[in-house]
């Protein structure tokens, strides 16, 4: 099984809280300082600006007459190690039905990295010797020196989701600013987006949707055995259909899938 031959690279992730949950209504408080954006927590108000704490990650925001600024201190090795395989997508709109439309993944996570090179991708997803190559996994490890120095774009289109890369420093021309905690075991994410409908969020109003994703790669999954084949063959198509995915489902849980929503209310 496919799951068996990456668990060197996965086992820290098998106890990866999986989460997906409708949006949370949080009152957020106004800031009197701008705040150093440097991933550390030093600065922040935290009993004023908590959003939720979780068994996975700690989230906070806040804001000034400019910026908002989030906080995430991630808690879990599990939900640390997913994230620097996968990504953390984090998601901000003033419209409810866009709210999935533009993210951005900071780290950008050394599976996603990939993305850089389709053919390579391509073959991760759907060779299932890929990584038992030693050339691939010193390519992965070597991409995870990296996740935090590029920066993925998702974007919602109705072909599906367009993936775009850019380094970290690119994306201050647009205001906006991510930085990581570099002292600690586990990492804490700070990020900085100016609160106008110019920016790359689009942010107006004071109703803003904060979304963070883990969205693991689809890796093709071994074929089924003979005796699943010979249930498929007795069944009917439709059951083998739905065992597949429940397998796929299965997998990207153990993979660290994760996804949590709120609706911020910025107070003045």
């Amino acid at each position: 099984m496919i799951v068996q031959k990456i668990a060197p690279f996965l086992i820290l992730l098998a106890s990866a809280l999986s989460a997906c949950s409708g949006q949370k209504a949080i009152v957020t408080p106004a800031t009197d300082h701008q705040i150093s954006v440097d991933g550390n927590l030093t600065g922040w108000n935290l009993e004023q600006s908590i959003v939720e704490q979780t068994d996975a990650a700690d989230y906070y925001a806040t804001h000034d007459n400019e910026y908002l600024y989030i906080l995430v201190d991630v808690k879990s090795l599990a939900h640390n190690n997913a994230i620097s395989k996968s990504g953390l997508i984090i998601y901000m709109s003033s419209n409810e039905d866009e709210r999935k439309k533009t993210g951005i993944a900071f780290p950008s996570g050394s599976f996603n990295l990939l993305r850089e090179n389709p053919g390579t991708y391509n073959s991760f997803l759907n060779d299932r010797e890929w990584l038992q190559n030693p050339q691939n996994r010193e390519l992965l490890e070597s991409l995870e020196t990296e996740i935090f120095d590029r920066i993925m774009i998702v974007e919602e289109s109705a072909a599906g989701r367009d993936y775009g890369f850019l380094n970290k420093d690119q994306l201050q021309i647009d205001g906006i600013k991510v930085a990581k905690e570099n002292s600690r075991r586990l990492m804490s994410i700070e990020m900085r987006v100016p609160v106008n409908e110019n920016s790359f969020f689009n942010l107006d109003g004071e109703t803003i949707w904060l979304g963070f994703e883990v969205d693991p790669p689809k890796i093709r999954l071994e074929q089924q055995d003979q005796g699943v084949a010979s249930q498929r063959q007795q069944f009917g198509n439709r059951r083998g259909s739905n065992q597949q995915a429940s397998r796929q489902m299965n997998y990207r849980r153990q993979m660290g899938e994760y996804e949590e929503w709120y609706m911020l209310r910025l107070t003045r």
